[in-house]
């Protein structure tokens, strides 16, 4: 009730109508115009959302990154399609498709990296990912997993569709970029998230090392394509759309379960948490579910998509001709495999800290009691993530309908001929749960059952400090890859001994932080030099507006 009294539900309902309305209006979108309209309304409908707990000044600051590094994208986007306007005379999708065929390559490569930095701003891709550990933390859970599971995948659909709709393939050179792109992307994000305490933050970089495992994968299939491997570039991109699926659900799931944690708790640092088992038992299950989802695991839906991705970059290891092109592709095959284990130690680490063991503070130790709104949530998502697992072959089957009017080439996953021999699969894998749940049930009844802490070598130990907490759970990662997250680790001896240990983005430190103060540094020059003179405000003008129709003139 006293969160009511601050923040209008009413209002953050009607930003997620507008929110959710705006991300349709992109993906039906046919022409630039109305494109870039939905895009900024998805924008700032947004913005508004990663502000709505106003009251909080690191709200603030994060939104206010958060629309500066949103706007930058709008920015490149409007310049793309000004490009396309120029090499096509029109704003009308179709008419600019049917005009691309003539593009020459100097004009493609002019697209794609107008395309790149649009898109990848808004899809969080490194070095412009650094919104996302500001954004999601702030933002309320659900806002979150929109933001994650929705909003990530229309940036992502917008770049496939300018690639492989709007310019039908680019050149070699710019497969490279995205494959490289889309590999640091994943290694850099997911050795952050490893190093994070924080819940949502973890899950912020998991989302952008996810972004880039889908990005290698476009990347691979850019390539595929310049070499007429048109099957193996289906089946990248095959990998790449099913995984934009199976993200948007056990990451959405993922960030509901930490909302609920929150509402339990009141707080999001995993290593204040633990024993959460015991009073959260349907939010720890559907944990588990996306835990094992994230960290690919079969048989639910994470692993599906992931073992696919791995497979089209082994299998175009034997069919590519250029030896540079093939240790590329090997190189960022075992980065991404990597990246897969790294996942899984992350999120292992987020769930056992939070859920297992016992409690360490007195937020774990007395939880409120979740809603029931918010369990449904988290099941009917829990649920999506184990059919769509289960049922990834006939998934794979429909995502080649799309593939096929892209590149002309269908992949069919092994598995279900019809809807019928799904519902008699389904109806036999449920028979076969309930046989062996109830032949447990019954086979326990005459035997008597003993309770006990585990087994710790014969040393036991009330005190919950004595468990492993997060930081200490990856020491041996931050040992050797604490530089790229700027991890710092303090002890002061006061009254009691006392263990800190911080976190920085750095990309940030090294670019953003740099240039902001450049740019802070250049304008308090310029202040200096026209300070009180209005005539020179006025030629500054008249310079700036000149210079502004020159461009114009020249480029567009």
């Amino acid at each position: 009730m006293e969160y009511k009294k601050h923040y209008s539900v009413n209002y953050m309902l009607f930003l997620i109508i507008l929110f959710v309305a705006s991300m349709i209006g992109v993906v039906v979108s046919n022409n630039a115009i109305s494109f870039l309209v939905f895009w900024e309304m998805m924008s700032i409908s947004s913005f508004f959302l990663v502000i709505y707990e106003y009251m909080h000044k690191e709200n603030l600051k994060a939104g206010i990154f958060y629309f500066v590094m949103t706007h930058i994208s709008g920015l490149f986007l409007m310049i793309m399609f000004a490009f396309l306007y120029k090499y096509s005379g029109s704003f009308d999708f179709n008419e600019i498709i049917k005009v691309s065929a003539n593009f020459q390559a100097k004009q493609k490569y002019i697209i794609f990296i107008l395309a790149l930095f649009g898109f990848g701003a808004k899809m969080g891709i490194v070095p412009l990912h650094a919104w996302l550990p500001k954004a999601h933390p702030t933002a309320p859970s659900n806002v979150s997993a929109l933001m994650s599971g929705v909003m990530l995948k229309v940036a992502l659909y917008g770049f496939i569709r300018v690639i492989f709709i709007f310019l039908r393939g680019t050149p070699l050179k710019c497969g490279v970029i995205v494959i490289i792109i889309g590999t640091i992307t994943a290694i850099f994000s997911i050795l952050n998230a490893l190093l994070q305490n924080n819940i949502k933050k973890l899950l912020a970089y998991s989302s952008a090392e996810n972004v880039g495992l889908i990005f290698a994968a476009l990347g691979m299939s850019m390539i595929l394509i310049n070499y007429n491997l048109k099957v193996l570039a289906s089946l990248a991109l095959t990998a790449a759309l099913l995984h934009c699926l199976n993200h948007a659900i056990f990451k959405s799931l993922l960030f509901l379960n930490a909302g609920s944690v929150l509402y339990a708790t009141g707080t999001k640092n995993m290593n204040e948490l633990g024993g959460l088992h015991h009073e959260m038992k349907f939010t720890t299950i559907c944990t588990f579910i996306a835990t094992c989802a994230i960290s690919a695991v079969p048989p639910f839906n994470g692993f599906a998509s992931e073992i696919l991705i791995l497979r089209s970059f082994i299998e175009s290891i034997t069919k590519v001709s250029n030896i540079w092109v093939i240790i590329l592709i090997f190189c960022c095959g075992v980065i991404i495999a990597i990246t897969s284990g790294a996942a899984f130690y992350a999120t292992a680490k987020s769930f056992g800290i939070t859920f297992l063991g016992k409690p360490r503070t007195k937020k774990a130790e007395h939880v409120k009691n979740i809603p029931i709104s918010m369990n449904i949530g988290q099941g009917l998502l829990a649920m999506l993530t184990i059919v769509t697992g289960i049922f990834s072959p006939y998934i794979i089957n429909k995502i080649s309908y799309f593939t096929n009017d892209l590149l002309g080439i269908k992949v069919k996953g092994p598995g279900f001929k019809n809807e019928t021999e799904i519902i008699v699969f389904t109806l036999i894998l449920i028979s076969i749960t309930f046989i062996v749940y109830m032949f447990n049930k019954i086979n326990s009844l005459n035997k008597k059952q003993e309770i006990s802490d585990t087994w710790a070598c014969g040393f036991t130990s009330d005190k919950p400090y004595i468990q492993y907490t997060g930081s200490g759970f990856v020491q041996p990662a931050a040992k050797t890859f604490g530089s790229i997250a700027n991890y710092n680790k303090k002890v002061s001896y006061k009254q009691k001994i006392h263990i800190s240990q911080t976190t920085s983005d750095v990309v940030e430190d090294c670019f953003y932080k740099t240039s902001l103060k450049a740019v802070s540094y250049l304008t308090t020059k310029i202040l200096k030099i026209n300070y009180g003179k209005i005539q020179l405000h006025i030629l500054y003008i008249f310079i700036s507006v000149i210079i502004a129709l020159v461009l114009v003139l020249k480029f567009v």
